[in-house]
């Protein structure tokens, strides 16, 4: 079984032509199309095009939360709706989630991230997530295992620091783009994860971590990442 993985496509910014000849028919979105729901429409086109997509919100598809009076579970469920019903891919299964990050000092955060002033969201609500997406995906892994199953797991945010980006190495900041409750599921039930998508650093990543393949393929804002091209991954069955 195939798909591509493509992540932080931001429709929102000027970008070269996506080149979708190379897309698989599996498609895998890692979240932040752009800001608010401007990338359902481009989610939608894939499937026009005849593309199975599994797509997960990102941190910029609650941008316009605030604006629109939208609570962040309606932004969630938007993109979360719009999966099969069947969470497989070609009998894999798969599971989707933002996956969020934690906020240790809410100022710094303010002061950081635009998402408390676009997304309509609290500190206290970030952390919240975070915590509740892990145990999420963790109850999906469990059953997995019951299961006799191996499966792929997407989220936005990185399940840890080895993908994140390394320019900004020991920043602060960093904080802000990885779950630190994920590498515990990673260490628990890494037979029971092909791979581990993710998206948010605008860093493109493939690293084995905790026996888990992590991989990270963004095509970010404009010029960050000029040979930015979907990538192929393959799953034996």
């Amino acid at each position: 079984m195939k798909f591509s993985l493509v992540s932080d496509m931001h429709l929102d910014h000027p970008q070269l032509k996506t080149p979708y000849e190379l897309l698989e028919k599996n498609v895998v979105v890692a979240g932040d199309c752009g800001n608010g729901l401007i990338g359902l429409k481009w989610l939608n086109k894939l499937r026009r095009k005849g593309h199975d997509v599994f797509a997960v919100d990102g941190n910029h598809e609650h941008y316009s939360n605030l604006r629109s009076g939208r609570e962040w579970i309606e932004t969630e469920n938007s993109f979360a709706k719009e999966n099969p019903h069947d969470n497989e891919i070609e009998g894999v299964p798969i599971v989707l989630k933002n996956g969020w990050y934690t906020v240790p000092v809410e100022s710094h955060w303010l002061r950081y991230m635009n998402d408390g002033r676009y997304g309509a969201l609290s500190a206290v609500t970030v952390n919240s997530l975070a915590k509740g997406h892990a145990r999420f995906i963790g109850e999906r892994l469990a059953l997995w295992r019951n299961r006799g199953k191996r499966g792929i797991v997407v989220t936005h945010t990185a399940p840890c620091q080895e993908t994140l980006d390394p320019r900004f190495e020991g920043e602060y900041s960093n904080y802000y783009y990885y779950n630190p409750y994920m590498r515990e599921l990673m260490q628990e039930f890494s037979e029971q994860i092909h791979v581990w998508c993710h998206g948010h650093t605008h860093a493109p990543q493939d690293k084995v971590v905790e026996n888990v393949r992590v991989v990270c393929n963004p095509r970010g804002y404009p010029r960050e990442n000029p040979n930015w091209k979907p990538i192929t991954i393959e799953i034996n069955t």
